[in-house]
Order: C-alpha cells, then structure tokens, then sequence
C-alpha cells in the first residue's frame, strides 16, 4: 500500500473520534462518494476547530480558493488528506504568534533572532499584521506569468504560489524570507510538462519561455547551467521545486519585503517513500543515480537556499515547544497527522 492509501485507511477508523457525527457520513469527492472524506455540508471541520472560521475569512478576504474546496472553493476540500489543510492546521495556530514563530523555527533556522510581521499580507481585516502568510506570490510579479495568464493576479492559483511564508531578523542583522511548500499523501507520475501534448500544445512553449530568464540569470540559482537541465526540470514535483526556487531567487533579487536573504523551505512526510523514490525526470534520473527527489533538489541548490524538513519532525518540534495554551492544539496534530504513532 502507498503512504495515500495507508492514510485513507487511518482516516476510515479515525473519523469517529476526531470529527462530529454529522461529518463521518460519506462526502463526494470529484463527483464519487468516499467514507475517507468528510460529509460535503461538514467541510470546514477538516480545519482544527479554533482556527476555522479565521482561516476561512483569511482565504475569503484575499480572494484564496482552497484546493478542490467546496462552495465554489470558497470552504476546504473534504478530502482528510488534504495538503493544503494539513499545511494550515499546522501553521495557521501561529499567525498571531510571535513567540511560537520563534520558538519553532528557531529549531531549524538557529540564527533567528526576532519574528517580524508580513505588513504586505493585504487586505488586513485585523489591526496587527500576521507573523505567517499563506499562498504568497510576492508582492510583485517576480517571474512574469502575468504575460502567459493576464488579468489579476491570485494567490493559490495559476500563479507560483508559496504554501506558506514568514520572515525573520537574523543574528547578523540581515533580514530573510522562507517561503514553503507543504506534501502530505502526493506523489506523481513522469508526465513531461515540457512538451507539446495531445491536451494542450501551446502550454509547454510558454512555460518554458516564461521561467528561462530567471532561469539563466547571471549569479542566480541555476547559473552555468545548461538547456539538459532546464528541460528535465519540467517534470513533477521538479517543475514545481523550480518554480519556487525562482520565486525565492527572484524576490531576493528585488529585495522583497526588505530581505536580504530568500529560501525555500520543502515540508513533507518522511513515510511518504513515493514522493522520494518516484523520481519523474528520466534526465535527473541519469545524472543523479540511486538519489531520491529531494536529495537530488540538495545537489542542485545550496544549502542555504533550501531546507527539507519532515512532517514528523516538525509535528514533534511543535509538541515540544508549545505551552499549556495551546496543548490542545499539539494534541490533535499528534491524533490526526500520528502515522507513526
């Protein structure tokens, strides 16, 4: 069985305990019904029960649409593997809180000195800025999609969006930005997004024009590499790790939110293996043998441009860092995300 299938397993004798009775009957899922999703009317419980309705109302007042969410997108997915709502039950308890930002992080970035606040985060229905954003695309079009996808531009959608983003003082003074990318059960298939297809023939050219600048750009991420490279990128999930690798390079480049320093931290389950093993690119495959995706991501970046950390790992930092206000918290991270338990 894949890590998915394990979890939809789990889920199957989890849902009496963790959801109300109203939300164990079976939901729809792409039009099919599923006893591992939550009934259609109860979506929003696939959200820890504090956090709900701020969550929703953040997303809604930024014009978010949840990934396969319900109500024309407008409430999460009822899906109980969920990235995107596992991305939020972990992070979002922290958006208000400076001291667990610190706390936390500071496990995996040891030079963090001081939280400080995304002001750029619009609109702002509060009267504080948030310590955590979620679907970030920058402030500014860093990477030119607008010339393939014109109109407004929308976090979360047709746009390279970051799952998450925070920023931090540190302890040389400077100023840096994570943005992150957040896997729970996904795994992919070796379909090359860098060639004309039966379903579309046009994408594939306006991608790859689209992202070659940033690509090519003298001293960037990428420099000295050649077109073999670039091409065997285009392939999931190295397409996706590319383009917010540029992302992080590109807001660097124009100083985004005062940073000095952009990275890009990769969140994922350890006991996903397929997510690892399944390495997609046929070209990566040869240049990097015996190597997994994300130990093949380390090759191609420097360290201190991009960070792996496991779910696991993050889970049992935050049960360890949290104080009795938010046990109840940490307590259904480890019920619900507890795999390995």
């Amino acid at each position: 069985m894949t890590f998915r299938e394990r979890e939809k397993e789990r889920y199957r004798k989890l849902k009496s305990s963790l959801f109300s009775r109203s939300a164990r009957r079976e939901g729809t899922y792409r039009g099919r019904p599923h006893d591992f999703c939550l009934a259609d009317d109860c979506a929003s419980e696939n959200l820890y029960e504090t956090i709900r309705e701020s969550a929703v109302d953040y997303f809604d007042a930024r014009r978010i649409r949840w990934h396969d969410g319900l109500e024309d997108r407008r409430i999460p997915s009822n899906h109980l593997c969920c990235s995107q709502s596992c991305c939020v039950n972990f992070l979002y308890p922290m958006r208000s809180n400076r001291d667990l930002v610190a706390r936390v992080f500071k496990c995996f970035y040891p030079d963090l000195v001081e939280p400080l606040p995304i002001d750029q985060d619009h609109p702002l229905p509060d009267a504080w800025s948030p310590y955590m954003a979620f679907e970030w695309i920058g402030t500014e079009d860093y990477l030119g999609e607008h010339l393939r996808k014109p109109g407004v531009r929308t976090r979360g959608a047709n746009y390279t969006s970051a799952d998450f983003a925070f920023r931090f003082q540190r302890q040389d003074g400077r100023i840096q930005v994570v943005i992150g990318e957040w896997k729970y059960t996904e795994y992919y298939g070796a379909k090359d997004l860098g060639r004309p297809s039966k379903d579309n023939d046009k994408k594939p050219e306006a991608r790859k024009r689209n992202y070659a600048p940033a690509f090519k750009r003298d001293k960037g991420i990428f420099a000295g590499r050649g077109e073999d490279l670039y091409d065997a990128l285009f392939f999931e999930p190295f397409y996706q790790l590319m383009r917010q690798q540029l992302l992080a390079q590109e807001m660097e480049v124009g100083r985004e939110m005062a940073a000095d320093v952009v990275s890009v931290l990769h969140i994922c389950p350890e006991a996903n293996r397929e997510f690892e093993e399944r390495v997609t690119s046929p070209e990566l495959r040869r240049m990097f043998p015996g190597k997994g995706t994300i130990e093949i991501w380390k090759e191609l970046v420097a360290k201190d441009e991009f960070m792996s950390v496991s779910v696991e790992e993050f889970r049992d930092t935050i049960s360890r860092e949290v104080g009795s206000d938010d046990r109840k918290w940490a307590d259904y991270l480890n019920v619900r995300y507890g795999w390995d338990r």
